[in-house]
């Protein structure tokens, strides 16, 4: 769920999380961002040049710069990103906490005026991108030849996702139809709770998993993108919600389940990118 828009030079500090599944599992340093500016669209948020041991008082951060990126094939360019309003959200960051406003300087301002003019350069995001920046050029500067260690596994890891995707189109999305997902049973090895979710949890997601493809089936060969992302974005939000009220039963297997189906769907409906936002949309 989206958080109200902040005020102009707004700062938060929010504690720093690994970058990868390679990475320390618990990081104790924290950082700060600032809004430099906002319109319906998007707020423009920078990510701040100092990390801390502990969380950071408006102090503290009163003198900070924008962070410029150097790690990997960065080359300086300022840690300034534009985030879609509905994604504005506090739980992207963790213990993300307000500090208080200070003023902005005239290059902040005219970072925001850049971004929201969408001109050339300009860089978009969700909130999570703050955390990658200030977490990995502390690593850059701190912890160098294990950051490039894991981001090779990364990478690794990327190259062989692609391979199965690869060979799945080959074998299963290239002729899959709305008919073949709607004969099919969602989430087929949810079968005993623990460690999946309990049989009410499951029947539900099945129910609205069809339900989504029959909506999405009535909109035609070919739906809009928009229309597709909509439908889409309301399925993730029900399992955002369900999750909530669960308890948080989605983990790493369900959200792999999860994002498998919603793969097929948004091929099906021929807006595949669509998966690449599902991030955006969900809480689990």
């Amino acid at each position: 769920m989206s958080a109200p828009v902040p005020i102009d030079g707004t700062i938060y500090s929010f504690r720093t999380s690994p970058l990868s599944e390679f990475a320390p599992p618990v990081v104790h340093r924290y950082g700060a961002l600032k809004v430099l500016g906002s319109d319906k669209r998007f707020v423009v948020v920078a990510a701040l040049d100092t990390t801390w041991r502990s969380p950071p008082s408006l102090a503290d951060v009163s003198c900070c710069r924008v962070l410029r990126l150097t790690r990997f094939a960065h080359q300086g360019r300022p840690a300034v990103w534009g985030v879609n309003v509905e994604w504005w959200t506090l739980s992207d960051l963790l213990e993300m906490i307000p500090l208080g406003a200070t003023r902005l300087e005239e290059e902040e301002v005219q970072f925001a005026v850049n971004t929201l003019d969408l001109l050339p350069g300009s860089s978009f995001s969700t909130m999570r991108a703050v955390n990658h920046a200030v977490e990995g050029e502390w690593r850059w500067a701190n912890d160098r030849e294990a950051l490039i260690a894991e981001q090779k596994q990364v990478e690794a890891k990327a190259a062989a996702k692609r391979a199965a995707q690869e060979e799945r189109y080959k074998t299963r999305l290239k002729g899959l139809t709305w008919e073949q997902l709607l004969a099919e049973t969602p989430f087929e090895r949810w079968v005993s709770s623990p460690p999946f979710p309990d049989a009410e949890f499951t029947q539900k997601a099945r129910v609205v998993i069809h339900d989504t493809c029959i909506v999405l089936r009535e909109l035609g060969q070919r739906p809009r993108k928009s229309d597709v992302r909509k439908v889409l974005k309301g399925c993730v939000e029900w399992f955002n919600n369900a999750d909530e009220l669960a308890g948080g039963v989605i983990e790493t297997e369900e959200r792999e389940d999860i994002y498998g189906v919603l793969e097929e769907i948004a091929h099906v409906a021929r807006q595949k990118s669509l998966v690449d936002e599902i991030d955006a949309w969900r809480t689990w």
